[in-house]
């Protein structure tokens, strides 16, 4: 039995690399070439992006231990599996064939049209199911159910009821359900970056850009700490996911935090908090910012300049944090002797970022798209991978990093897919705007409940779904009531994608947290706990997007400096505060806890009053620790 598993799994990983191979090749020539229609660019992905998760996920079953078959589940299995591949075949076919005349279909859906769009729907709901979980499949099905029995409700929530023909046309035939927008983005440009990434990490840049990190702050008290720091935002750039940036650089940084004096908790903290980052930072920014960019209709390289001060923040937030505790704990950093060469690095390997650079150029000073900027960044990235001596991007290398790029897409894809089920089915009941009316209904037009309500709410959908999953819902149901109440689309989009980010971090599922502690064989709430502490950052930040927008660079010069300056002293004494610098003492802890939260709030005399205060805080913890021994908390 053994045997037959292992020639099965070895045959599925083999179908899976060529599936992955297919899967970008056609993404790559389709941005090339620019002919091929957008519904059959979004019909191909969702098709081969289910056809890839449901073979991935049976593999997985099979090569686990506990994994044991009765006749009973084997044929459930191969009965379900058999549903799902035929419905995406026959499906994804069916519609790549009529792309040109599917307006007919679309108007006078035959009978065909909706047996074979409702076993679509099915499979991408159970496929998403199976990757993902039950969370947004659910979602989507109350969305279905409100759309059929809607009439039902009472009237402030009632819609007229549509019938299955008009539901599964709308889902299947338009471009407003399963294909929609969020599946466009990840068709079109989030594939692509994506492929970026894979490059980058089998041309050899990721590790170069680990070394680097390590080369310029290993040396500094708790250099291992901020290396992870750097690091992951270095990697997050290209990577986009949290728990895989956790995966990928916590390995190599978790156990030299450990061993420079760090607590477990600490160190799996701090990764996951930095890898949570790497979503926020430009160029290449999580799935849901180019999700955004097409939502409000606005130019990516525009929303990432806008995110570029708030990342720029909140690492260096957490940098500070870590800088704290190197100093409570007497950490001291590492050995020039254990540290890679900088200069070497720059000198044999600095060509490795070629791409990152050519990526910025052709975004920022030449203004191309997203796709085709990753596209010829792509290409360098395989041409410079051949200036190495290990690292050449042969066909093989080619060919695992099309299947890595594929494993990645799937989440984000099934995620934008269902989706757009739920936004499809707000669009053509209306909801979306009586959810929005509702919500402000419920804060009594309050800016300020509503902005808690939202952070709510983006936490508690973050424990289940991924970035993209958060963001593509609350942009539908919570934005559309920020900006009712005159906040900018920029503004309330900022900060609806930004708690669906620190969702990661926020217990009691933190996912990039779990995947920290894992890796540092820590309690995992206690490490969630440690990084909602030490990224407080990202919660703070989101509320000045609306108060404060000249943090996303809108409004004069002036206003842009000054909102920085108040938003670094507001996040020093907010986090010296925790962690007891530069005394442990309540009262001062207080009083600049207190000052940081008014000198974030907005306008001038907030300023001046929360600066008055977080200097007399600091003055009288200095005072106090004149009779305080070094041990007992006087470090500053």
């Amino acid at each position: 039995m053994n045997n037959t598993r292992e020639r099965v799994s070895t045959f599925l990983n083999y179908t899976l690399l060529a599936l992955g191979v297919l899967l970008c090749v056609y993404h790559l020539y389709a941005s090339l070439v620019g002919t091929v229609t957008v519904m059959r660019q979004r019909v191909f992905h969702v098709g081969m992006v289910v056809i890839i998760t449901m073979f991935n996920v049976f593999n997985k079953r099979l090569k686990s231990a506990d994994s044991k078959f009765n006749k009973f589940t084997l044929t459930w299995e191969i009965v379900s599996d058999l549903f799902i591949l035929v419905s995406a075949t026959v499906g994804s076919t069916y519609l790549y064939i009529i792309d040109e005349k599917i307006y007919m279909h679309i108007s006078r859906a035959t009978k065909f049209d909706v047996f074979i769009g409702a076993c679509m729907v099915i499979s991408v709901l159970e496929v998403t199911r199976r990757l993902i979980g039950w969370i947004m499949p659910a979602i989507a099905v109350a969305s279905i159910l409100y759309a059929k029995f809607g009439s039902l409700l009472p009237s402030i929530a009632a819609c007229k009821g549509y019938t299955i023909r008009r539901i599964v046309s709308y889902l299947f035939l338009s471009q407003d359900g399963i294909y929609g927008t969020p599946t466009g983005v990840s068709a079109q440009t989030v594939i692509m970056f994506i492929i970026f990434g894979a490059f980058l990490t089998y041309s050899g840049a990721g590790k170069a850009f680990i070394d680097l990190s390590y080369s310029m702050f290993g040396r500094f008290r708790g250099g291992s700490a901020k290396v992870s720091v750097v690091a992951s935002a270095l990697f997050g750039m290209i990577n986009g996911s949290a728990v895989a940036n956790v995966a990928s650089t916590g390995s190599l940084t978790i156990p030299l935090m450990k061993h420079a004096g760090y607590t477990p908790e600490d160190a799996g903290a701090v990764c996951a908090v930095a890898s949570t980052g790497g979503q926020i930072m430009p160029p290449i920014m999580g799935a849901a910012a180019f999700i955004m960019a097409e939502t409000i209709s606005m130019d990516y390289r525009d929303i990432a300049l806008a995110a570029s001060l708030p990342a720029a923040l909140y690492f260096f937030q957490v940098f500070f944090v870590v800088d704290l505790m190197a100093i409570k704990g007497r950490l001291k950093g590492i050995s020039a002797n254990d540290l890679p060469n900088g200069k070497k690095i720059l000198l044999h390997e600095g060509f490795l970022l070629a791409p990152i650079i050519l990526l910025i150029v052709l975004l920022c000073i030449f203004q191309w798209s997203s796709n085709k900027s990753a596209l010829w960044s792509i290409a360098l990235t395989w041409i410079v991978s051949w200036l190495t001596k290990e690292n050449k991007m042969k066909i093989k290398e080619i060919c695992f990093a099309f299947g890595e790029a594929a494993r990645e897409i799937c989440s984000v894809a099934l995620a934008c897919s269902t989706a757009g089920v739920a936004i499809g089915m707000l669009s053509l009941t209306g909801l979306g705007l009586k959810m929005s009316a509702l919500l402000v209904a419920l804060s009594s037009g309050n800016l300020y409940i509503l902005m808690i309500l939202t952070m709510v709410a983006g936490v508690i959908l973050g424990m289940g779904l991924p970035t993209s999953g958060v963001y593509i819902i609350l942009s539908v149901l919570a934005a559309p009531a920020l900006m009712e109440l005159g906040v900018a689309p920029l503004s309330a989009h900022m900060f609806v994608f930004f708690f669906g980010v620190v969702a990661a971090i926020t217990p009691p599922v933190a996912l990039a947290s779990y995947a920290g502690a894992g890796l540092a064989n820590a309690d995992a709430n206690r490490t969630g706990w440690r990084a909602v502490k030490i990224g407080l950052a990202g919660f703070i930040l989101p509320y000045m997007f609306i108060l404060r927008p000249s943090i996303l660079l809108l409004g004069s010069a002036f206003d842009i400096v000054q909102t920085l300056t108040v938003a670094v002293i507001g996040l020093m004494g907010l986090s010296a505060a925790l962690f007891g610098m530069p005394s442990r003492n309540l009262s001062p802890r207080l009083m600049m806890g207190v000052a940081a939260i008014v000198t974030l709030a907005p306008g001038n005399l907030s300023d001046i009053i929360g600066v008055a205060i977080m200097i007399a805080g600091y003055l009288l913890a200095r005072n106090m620790n004149k009779n305080v021994s070094p041990s007992e908390g006087a470090v500053l």
